[in-house]
C-alpha cells in the first residue's frame, strides 16, 4: 500500500493535507506511514473478522476491506474505485425500528455491521472494536446510507458481556456535557431494546437536508500509529505524545490543551480505563475550507471499572503510573511537568471538575435511571465517581513531597 496526492489536487489553491502525518508533497508515502492512517479507518477485532468474512477477503488485507466498506468513513474522505467517483448514486434505504431490533436480537452470532452487509451493498466503515453502525437519522426515522449518501449519527447497541452498556455511555456523555466538556448530542431511542444515537460531529446538515462531510483524524492517525498499537503498553502514544501533537497541530492550542487535561481527569473520575489516543480526534472542517485542526468533541466515554472482567489499569500512564489506586501527588506533579503546565493550574482544574462532577453524579444517575433504566449500573458508576473524586481531592490537597 502506498499513497500520494494527485497532481490535480496539489494544483488546487486550497489543497490541504488529510493528516498531520501525511503533509502535502509530491512524493508518495510508503507502506508503514500510509497504512497507519488508512487502517485506522477500519473496524477492529471480532467486527473486522466478521466484516472480512462477509466481503470474502482476508481480515489482514486493509486495502480490500477499505474497497469493500470505505465509502462512508470517519471524516470527509470516501475510499472508492476511481470509476465510482463519477457515479452520482446517493440513496437512503429505510431501516425500520422493528427490523433493527430483530437484527440486534440475533447479534450474538454476528456484529450489527456484518448483519446489515448481507442485506444491501453498504459501504460503511467505523473504526474501533465496539459494535456500532453509521445511520441517517431524521424526524425519528432511521435509514442506511448507500452510495455517496452520508450518515448523520452513530448507532450503538449493548453487549451481553457488559450489562447496560448503552445506559452507561449515555450517562457518562451526559455527565461530561453538564460538567462543561465538549461532547456530541446524544439520545436514547424510544425502543424496547436500548439503542444509543450519537450525533456525528464530522457531519454538517444544511438547511436543504444535504449533509456535508467534515474532515477529522484521531490522534493515532495524526501520530502515524497503527490501530494495533493504540495502547501505550503496546508501544502506542503516551499522554506526552498526545500533548505534543496537539501543540503542533491545533489552531487554538491553549483552550484545546485545557480541554484535553479535563478529558484525562474526567476519565479517571468516571473509572474509564480504556481511554487512549484513538478516542481523541482533530476536527478540520470540510475539504476545501483549509481550516487548521481543533480538538474534536469527546466520545466513547464509559465507566469500565464496574465490569469485573476488565483490567483496572489505565490505558495511558499518568506521571509514570498505570494503576489508579496508586496515583499520588508526585505522579500528577510529574504529569504536569511533562505536559508543560504548572501543578497549581492542574490541581485547580482538577478540583473544579471534581466538585462539579460530584455534585451532578447522583442526581443524574437517579434522573436517567428513572427514565431510561439501568438504575443499578448507574448507581455503581456514581459510587465509583464518589470514591475517585475523594481520592483526587485528597491527592491535590496533599502537601508537596
Amino acid at each position: 500500500m502506498s499513497f500520494r496526492y494527485a497532481d490535480s489536487y496539489l494544483a488546487l489553491e486550497n489543497a490541504q493535507p488529510i493528516s498531520l502525518s501525511l503533509p502535502i508533497r509530491e512524493d508518495p508515502f510508503n507502506e508503514p506511514i500510509c497504512r497507519a492512517w488508512f487502517a485506522n479507518l477500519l473496524p477492529e477485532g471480532e467486527i473486522r473478522w466478521q466484516v472480512a468474512r462477509k466481503l470474502g477477503v482476508s481480515e489482514r488485507n486493509d486495502f480490500d476491506i477499505l474497497e469493500g466498506i470505505g465509502g462512508e468513513c470517519a471524516g470527509a474522505l470516501r475510499i472508492v474505485r476511481e470509476s465510482e467517483t463519477r457515479v452520482p448514486d446517493c440513496e437512503l434505504v429505510p431501516l425500520p425500528w422493528d427490523k433493527l431490533e430483530t437484527a440486534i436480537a440475533s447479534r450474538p452470532r454476528s456484529p450489527l455491521l456484518a448483519l446489515m452487509l448481507q442485506d444491501i451493498e453498504l459501504r460503511l466503515s467505523l473504526a474501533g472494536a465496539q459494535d456500532k453502525l453509521p445511520v441517517h437519522y431524521a424526524a425519528g426515522n432511521l435509514s442506511l446510507p448507500v452510495g455517496s449518501a452520508a450518515s448523520t449519527h452513530l448507532l450503538k447497541v449493548g453487549n451481553e458481556d457488559f450489562p447496560d452498556l448503552v445506559q452507561n455511555e449515555f450517562y457518562c456523555l451526559n455527565l461530561a456535557r453538564r460538567a462543561g466538556l465538549p461532547v456530541p448530542p446524544t439520545e436514547l431511542a424510544d425502543t424496547e431494546t436500548p439503542i444509543l444515537l450519537v450525533e456525528r460531529y464530522d457531519r454538517r446538515p444544511g438547511p436543504d437536508g444535504t449533509i456535508t462531510r467534515l474532515h477529522q483524524e484521531d490522534f493515532c492517525q495524526a501520530l502515524g500509529v497503527p490501530p494495533e498499537s493504540k495502547y501505550e503498553t503496546e508501544g502506542g502514544p503516551s499522554l506526552e505524545n498526545m500533548f505534543e501533537v496537539l501543540a503542533r497541530g491545533s489552531r487554538s492550542p491553549l483552550p484545546d490543551k485545557r480541554d484535553l487535561i479535563r478529558w484525562i481527569i474526567f476519565n479517571f473520575i468516571i473509572g474509564n480505563a480504556d481511554s487512549h489516543a484513538k478516542n481523541v480526534s482533530f476536527l478540520l472542517g470540510a475539504i476545501g475550507e483549509n481550516s487548521a485542526p481543533r480538538l474534536a468533541p469527546f466520545y466513547d466515554l464509559v465507566c469500565t471499572r464496574i465490569y469485573g472482567g476488565l483490567s483496572s489499569k489505565m490505558a495511558q500512564k499518568i506521571g509514570g503510573e498505570y494503576r489508579p489506586g496508586f496515583l499520588a501527588r508526585r505522579h500528577w506533579e510529574r504529569f504536569a511537568n511533562i505536559i508543560g503546565v504548572n501543578f497549581n493550574y492542574l490541581s485547580t482544574v482538577g478540583l473544579e471538575l471534581c466538585a462539579t462532577v460530584e455534585e451532578l453524579a447522583g442526581p443524574l444517575a437517579q434522573e436517567l435511571g428513572d427514565s431510561s433504566g439501568g438504575e443499578e449500573i448507574l448507581e455503581k458508576i456514581a459510587e465509583v465517581i464518589g470514591k475517585r473524586t475523594g481520592w483526587l481531592r485528597t491527592t491535590f490537597y496533599q502537601s508537596g513531597q
